[in-house]
C-alpha cells in the first residue's frame, strides 16, 4: 500500500493526480499543516524538511519513503513507465519544460501567494517582482503551447501534471481571464481528465 501526506495545496495536488493517473492504490494522511509549517515530529523520518506531499511505499514488503512533489513524479512515472515522452527526440523539450515548472513557476507562484496573500505587511518590491515572474511564466507556457499539444510536447506526461495545480490556483484567481489562449485551451483539456479532477479533490 501507498500512504501518500499530503495537505490541499499545489504541491500536494501534483502527488494525487499522479496517483490517480497512475491507478495506484493508496490512502491519504493529511499532515497537521499550519502557520506554514508540519508541526509532526515522526513526518521528519519521512521528510527531512517536513514538506509535503511525501509518500511511504509498502507494496514489495518493505518500507520505501519519497518526499517532495518532483521526486515523486518522477520516480513513480520512470517505475511505471507511463507519463514520460515515448518519443526519445522529446526527451530534451520535455525536460526543459519539466524543470521550468519546478524550478521557475512554483517558487513564482508560491512567492507571488506568500507576499500577496499571506505576508504581514505589503512589501511592494516582493509583489511585483513575484507577479512579474509569474507573469513571464505565464507567457513562455502559453507560447509553448501554440508550438506542441502539452508541455512535454505531443503527448500527456508529468510536466502537466506538475504545472496544472499550479494554474488552476492563477486560473480560479483570475489570471487567465481573457487572454492566453493556449494555456486556456490547454487548462481545459487537463482539467477534464477524471484522475485530475479526483487527484484535485484530495484529501477532501
Amino acid at each position: 500500500m501507498i500512504t501518500l501526506y499530503s495537505f490541499s495545496t499545489p504541491h500536494g495536488h501534483r502527488a494525487s493526480i499522479l496517483l490517480e493517473e497512475l491507478g495506484l492504490p493508496y490512502k491519504v494522511q493529511r499532515v497537521d499543516y499550519h502557520d506554514g509549517r508540519v508541526h509532526d515530529p515522526d513526518f521528519a523520518r519521512i521528510s527531512p524538511l517536513g514538506k509535503f506531499p511525501a509518500l511511504v511505499d509498502t507494496r514489495d514488503g518493505q518500507e520505501r519513503a519519497l518526499f517532495g512533489s518532483g521526486a515523486i513524479l518522477t520516480c513513480l512515472a520512470a517505475e511505471n513507465g507511463k507519463l514520460l515522452p515515448a518519443d526519445p527526440a522529446e526527451q530534451a523539450g520535455f525536460q526543459c519544460w519539466f524543470n521550468l515548472v519546478l524550478t521557475d513557476l512554483t517558487p513564482a507562484t508560491s512567492g507571488q501567494f506568500r507576499f500577496h496573500v499571506l505576508a504581514p505587511e505589503r512589501l511592494p518590491y516582493a509583489m511585483d517582482y513575484f507577479a512579474g515572474e509569474v507573469e513571464r511564466c505565464l507567457l513562455a507556457l502559453d507560447g509553448r503551447l501554440g508550438q506542441c499539444p502539452w508541455l512535454g510536447g505531443h503527448a500527456y506526461t508529468i510536466a502537466d501534471i506538475a504545472a496544472f495545480p499550479f494554474i488552476d490556483a492563477i486560473a480560479k484567481g483570475g489570471g487567465l481571464a481573457g487572454r492566453l489562449p493556449e494555456l486556456n485551451r490547454w487548462y481545459g483539456e487537463v482539467g477534464a481528465r477524471p484522475a485530475v479532477r479526483r487527484g484535485m479533490a484530495v484529501p477532501g
